[in-house]
């Protein structure tokens, strides 16, 4: 029976911000003892989620999805509300302020959107974190 390494710890946050912005960098099945914990499921789970949003308000999904608003929480979260009218279709959901400001990061790399230096800040942070424990792609932290 052979033992298998355990993999390094690495930061959920990093690995959120860096499976909403370039998935395929950390493929599960490359990845496979990365995926197993449960938290590292839960964090795959949420980028998913993200970057379904991103996808729908960019119009990769067609029909395009129109944002209809947003609204903070008393917990910090944001409330995101947004409608594709070809399909009689609306959604609301909850972000926390990381996958809100991956989530404006995404749009911002997708050409819809400006993107704050606060949110900007904020996923470099997680991404320089994650950086310590996997090799991140060089230009992932490039000039945005």
């Amino acid at each position: 029976m052979t033992d298998r390494p355990t993999p390094a710890p690495v930061d959920p946050d990093g690995l959120l911000c860096a499976l909403v912005l370039v998935p395929e960098t950390f493929a599960r099945n490359r990845f496979f003892d990365l995926f197993e914990s449960p938290a590292a499921q839960d964090v795959r789970r949420h980028a998913s989620r993200v970057r379904s949003i991103a996808q729908q308000l960019l119009g990769q999904a067609r029909p395009r999805a129109e944002l209809m608003g947003e609204q903070i929480l008393e917990d910090g979260q944001l409330l995101l509300r947004y409608r594709i009218e070809d399909l009689g279709f609306e959604r609301a959901c909850a972000l926390s302020q990381l996958e809100a400001a991956a989530l404006r990061y995404a749009l911002h790399r997708g050409g819809q959107g400006n993107l704050s230096s606060a949110d900007r800040d904020l996923v470099h942070q997680a991404l320089r974190r994650l950086g310590q424990a996997l090799p991140l792609p060089e230009d992932l932290l490039g000039s945005d």
